[in-house]
């Protein structure tokens, strides 16, 4: 992978890479471009494609977590936005969420791999850990599901005062999640609006934990995706 466009696509989205960065995430890609060619990860494997949709698409939000948080990312998938986050924030513990048992183990590989100490994986679905309830103090979700059914599923992993952070196009899921925002104990912080390099927009919405969530949440997941809140 190209360096300085790595560097430069990080730069755009607010994050000055160091060197020891973009060498992670250029091995980074690489790990993912071979394991892709063994089972599916990704459909973007283009190099640019992937600095951009991929490693500064997962940076965009990064300016919204608080200093030496303990973070779970929700359906981490191949490790977007949770791989980018751990390489570029040390000071962040990183916990890969995804039902998928393959992906989770290659996401360890990575961090064995690339000698990092501060990513742990976890097979599962997200409302079925109760272990892991009001443990965080961020909670990420990119490309996942729609944001009522999200917030049902971040929220009670979410301490009180806890972040959670949701990628997405545009605000225009907003209005729709005001039921789940007021059942759930939570309200809309701020919402960053971006371009990526490619002139993608990208809305990077951020919701605070104000309350405990109440103990019925949350549902199994046929309930929740059958009638949201």
């Amino acid at each position: 992978m190209d360096f300085e466009f790595l560097k430069q696509c990080a730069s755009e989205v607010g994050v000055k890479l160091t060197q020891k960065q973009t060498e992670r995430l250029a091995a980074y890609f690489d790990m993912v471009v071979e394991k892709n060619k063994a089972f599916n990860l990704t459909a973007i494997t283009e190099e640019k494609d992937f600095a951009i949709k991929h490693i500064a698409d997962s940076l965009a939000g990064i300016s919204e977590i608080p200093q030496n948080s303990a973070l779970l990312d929700i359906g981490a998938g191949a490790g977007f936005p949770s791989m980018p986050i751990a390489i570029t924030r040390e000071d962040v513990k990183v916990t890969a969420l995804d039902s998928t048992a393959k992906k989770m183990n290659f996401i360890s590989e990575c961090a064995r791999e690339l000698k990092m100490t501060n990513v742990k994986t976890v097979a599962g679905r997200a409302e079925e850990q109760k272990n892991l309830f009001a443990t965080f103090d961020v909670v990420t979700a990119r490309a996942v599901s729609s944001l009522n059914i999200l917030l049902e599923l971040a929220m009670p992993m979410l301490k009180t005062g806890g972040r959670f952070i949701a990628y997405k196009t545009d605000e225009s899921e907003l209005d729709g999640a005001k039921c789940a925002l007021a059942t759930l104990g939570a309200k809309h912080l701020s919402t960053k609006s971006l371009s990526l390099p490619n002139g993608d927009s990208r809305a990077i919405l951020v919701f605070e934990k104000v309350a405990p969530t109440p103990k019925q949440y949350p549902r199994l997941y046929g309930a929740i995706k059958k009638k949201p809140l």
